[in-house]
């Protein structure tokens, strides 16, 4: 008996790369719309804290606060996140998982819909730059579904 051909599921949209180069404008870091918080989990936490030179607990104290799930956010002040100074990252080195996805954020690659309206209406490297290959932007999905993953055991 011959084996049964099922269609191959489509390539996603994005299969031939994005472009995507940081400018460093921070427009990323404000606060829009459903997007205002940068969610920190412990190690993440343990991080930046080694980072800024602070222990875990100062930390935590000092930068972040509870969303109403019960989860850790960065503190956002003045509408961007608190980090944020004359467009640049303070912690970049240590930045959380969120961040350093940004915009390959699986809610976010849906459509071209959604990428055209949450990312490359308020991101000019999103338009501009180096090819980020679809192998690249499957690692970075991957990396944020683990990290969502975790932290939703570590409330």
């Amino acid at each position: 008996m011959a084996p049964s051909l099922r269609p191959l599921p489509p390539l996603p949209w994005w299969s031939g790369g994005l472009p995507f180069q940081c400018t460093q404008c921070g427009e990323c870091c404000r606060a829009r719309g459903a997007y205002q918080f940068v969610y920190v989990g412990k190690e993440e936490r343990r991080a930046l804290a080694r980072f800024l030179g602070l222990d875990s607990a100062a930390f935590t104290r000092r930068y972040t606060v509870r969303d109403p799930s019960g989860y850790r956010t960065l503190r956002f002040s003045g509408g961007a996140c608190i980090f944020l100074r004359d467009n640049r990252c303070r912690v970049h080195p240590a930045k959380p998982v969120q961040c350093r996805t940004w915009p390959f954020w699986p809610e976010l690659l849906r459509s071209r819909a959604v990428y055209a309206r949450e990312v490359q209406s308020l991101c000019p490297g999103s338009r501009r730059g180096p090819r980020t290959d679809a192998a690249e932007i499957r690692r970075q999905m991957q990396e944020t579904r683990h990290s969502e993953a975790a932290d939703s055991r570590l409330k």
